[in-house]
């Protein structure tokens, strides 16, 4: 990378780690949250039973604003006790978080691992036949990502719930017990739904790059096909499809919620979901340790990539 994407991907490392602390803070300058806690205290040690009487308005805060956004940086950088609230006890963040972290982390990375060997398996399969034979699979492609993503989980899980009843024998568990979390079917539908995403865009890349004049003179020269879709336009829609890789990863972690929720997963997700209400510091230290990683992965990546293609593409 030269010297003007570098200082431009610090900016956005600087001023997205900025928003995040802003954005996690807000609760704060809306909301009058340490009285909300207290009520909620009361409610749980029952000394409150009526709170018909009670109620809260928007407020502009901007003092418990600017302090929690400071406690909150205090928090990073020192590495103190970070504690949140449940069911009226102040529980340890850490290592709670940090474990859920990692169990969810595990499914998505092994989701987007399959979902692109798929993806990529789809778009060969389809660009081995020539263009006036490609209507069918297309046709076939756009119905299945046209399917509501929880329409897709919802047939999957009767499906198997059916074949149970029917055959007295449980293929993979769709829930979590006291042995343990499902692992196959959360891993399969989260491979599965962003493949059908990816092979859009991986096909889009691939027939751009097969309109272009050398995929022609390569076939002149007796190059076989599997080794230009291989060597060439794979290559070469790498580029264009790591563009789209952002979107995609979003589209990850929000199918995660969605799964995790289905499948009563006690995942890093579901554990955001359920407590940064109370407790914003949790929104932002899990916003933080999802974006820091993977934006140093994704730059890495993004610098390799343009390293071994300076020109753009590859050229025979």
């Amino acid at each position: 990378m030269d010297g003007f994407t570098k200082r431009e991907t610090f900016l956005h490392f600087i001023l997205t780690s900025i928003s995040i602390l802003l954005i996690g803070s807000l609760p704060y300058l809306l909301f009058n949250m340490k009285a909300q806690v207290e009520v909620l205290k009361m409610i749980h040690m029952k000394t409150l039973d009526n709170t018909l009487f009670l109620y809260d308005t928007i407020v502009f805060n901007f003092q418990e604003y600017t302090l929690h956004i400071y406690q909150t940086i205090k928090l990073l950088f020192t590495g103190g006790d970070a504690e949140y609230y449940y069911k009226g006890v102040y529980r340890p963040i850490f290592p709670e978080l940090w474990e859920l972290f990692l169990k969810s982390m595990t499914y998505m990375i092994l989701g987007l691992f399959f979902g692109l060997l798929l993806a990529l398996v789809m778009t060969f399969l389809v660009m081995y036949f020539s263009r006036k034979y490609r209507t069918l699979p297309k046709i076939i492609l756009f119905f299945l990502e046209s399917l509501p993503d929880i329409f897709i989980i919802l047939i999957i899980q009767i499906s198997i719930i059916w074949t149970y009843k029917k055959t007295g024998l449980l293929v993979f568990d769709i829930t979590s017990t006291a042995d343990g979390d499902p692992v196959v079917v959360p891993i399969f539908i989260l491979s599965l739904l962003p493949a059908i995403y990816m092979k859009k865009l991986l096909l889009l890349a691939f027939e751009e790059e097969e309109s272009r004049q050398y995929v022609e003179f390569a076939f002149s020269k007796g190059f076989s096909k599997s080794y230009i879709l291989i060597i060439h336009i794979f290559r070469n829609s790498i580029l264009t499809f790591f563009n789209h890789f952002r979107s995609i990863f979003t589209f990850l972690l929000a199918n995660l919620l969605m799964l995790e929720i289905i499948f009563n997963i006690n995942g890093f997700m579901t554990f955001v979901y359920k407590h940064s209400v109370l407790n914003p510091e949790i929104l932002t230290i899990s916003l933080l340790m999802v974006f820091i990683p993977f934006f140093l992965i994704f730059t890495i990546v993004q610098w390799t990539i343009h390293r071994s293609f300076p020109s753009g593409r590859s050229t025979l």
